[in-house]
């Protein structure tokens, strides 16, 4: 396997919210793809497949989503803890939630469309099998 290289036009196209490269430069989505990296992981070793002699993108795509992920946390929504809940007028009062994980990683990941997209294509990576070391054990834990 191979490692991603960051490619900042191909990842304007996928995500043309930071298409601007006035607001968004090249520098600021290398800083953010690297800081995905680093959550992530881009290395031969890593257990996201990668290889694109083989058509196997799985781990460009987790790591390009990561960056969208930071890019709408850091630029896009940096007033609004979640998704609002509800709304009034008079007075202004609004209400925010985030989509429940079971988990405070799958509930940072759920901010941002973005990264509930990415949680979801983790799953298969992140989720195992109990490990019994001994003959005793309860069979629902």
């Amino acid at each position: 396997m191979a490692v991603v290289v960051f490619d900042a036009e191909t990842f304007r196209t996928y995500y043309p919210a930071f298409s601007d490269a006035t607001r968004y430069p090249d520098a600021v989505l290398s800083a953010a793809f690297d800081q995905a990296c680093a959550f992530l992981g881009n290395t031969d070793q890593s257990v996201l497949p990668y290889n694109p002699d083989q058509n196997i993108y799985t781990r460009q795509i987790v790591l390009y989503k990561a960056t969208c992920h930071l890019l709408t946390l850091e630029y896009i929504m940096t007033d609004q803890p979640g998704r609002i809940t509800s709304a009034s007028e008079g007075s202004v009062s609004t209400g925010f939630d985030l989509l429940k994980g079971q988990s405070y990683t799958a509930d940072w990941w759920a901010q941002t469309p973005c990264g509930r997209a990415l949680w979801a294509l983790m799953l298969p990576y992140i989720r195992g099998g109990r490990l019994y070391t001994s003959p005793d054990y309860h069979p629902w834990g």
